[in-house]
């Protein structure tokens, strides 16, 4: 029998010899856990990380009680004006607005100066009228106010009232003229006719009518297919005048 000392120290020879046999080529029984240590001390803080991607935007906060809300901010600087935009519909006309205050009273007028209206015209030396056309007495004589229009032949009413036109003209033969009214570019409407028929012999016609007159209406005087009117030749003039006799009241 081995002594326990010589047992000892050969368990502790072999237990190395053993240990290493073991790691390579088998395994020992398993070992008991032992017991957990104390806890060590805090280490120290790490780094900041990145920051992170931005987050969806939010719903819009909830303010449960107005005295929680802050006081309003200062108000920040205007910005640019915008470009302007499409012109708008026309709205609805408005209701007429109250009569203003009657203003002063005028100056006095002078009716005679204000109401004045008298031309008169020869005809030059051109060619023979045309029929449906004004005859033109383009020589001026008179024409008070600038009434008449000697390019085209047509006195316009400024002043609305009662007028006297006339006319004496001079013509070798037959000759019809009428004493036409009317308003613009229309035709007019014939107001009288005056005929005088006689065989190649110089004559002088003449016509008269008194007319009342509304602002802006034309008088002229047109010739018919029986015409033979002259002008513009020594001893031989024709002329066409007309004036106010009789301004309208409310003028």
């Amino acid at each position: 029998m081995l002594s326990a000392k010589v047992l000892a120290g050969v368990l502790m020879l072999c237990l190395p010899s053993a240990w290493l046999a073991g790691a390579s080529s088998c395994q020992g029984p398993p070992l008991i856990p032992g017991t957990p240590g104390m806890p060590g001390a805090p280490g120290p803080n790490g780094q900041d990380g990145a920051d992170g991607s931005k987050g969806e935007r939010g719903p819009p906060g909830r303010v449960e009680d107005y005295r929680d809300a802050g006081e309003p901010g200062e108000p920040g600087m205007p910005g640019f004006p915008g470009k302007f935009g499409p012109r708008g519909p026309t709205g609805a006309k408005g209701p007429p607005g109250l009569p203003g205050d009657r203003g002063p009273k005028g100056e006095s007028g002078d009716a005679k100066a204000s109401h004045r209206s008298a031309f008169s015209a020869v005809r030059g030396p051109t060619f023979s009228p045309r029929r449906s056309q004004p005859v033109r007495f383009d020589r001026v004589l008179a024409n008070v106010g600038n009434h008449y229009n000697n390019r085209y032949g047509q006195f316009t009413c400024r002043i609305p009232g009662i007028y006297y036109f006339t006319y004496h003209v001079t013509s070798r033969g037959n000759l019809c003229l009428q004493v036409k009214k009317g308003r613009g570019t229309a035709s007019g409407e014939n107001v009288v006719t005056f005929c005088d028929y006689v065989l190649n012999t110089f004559q002088v016609t003449t016509g008269g009518v008194v007319l009342r007159m509304a602002r802006d209406e034309m008088v002229w005087l047109e010739p018919t297919e029986k015409n033979s009117l002259l002008g513009g030749i020594e001893g031989a003039d024709s002329i066409f005048s007309g004036f106010l006799l009789f301004p309208e009241s409310n003028v």
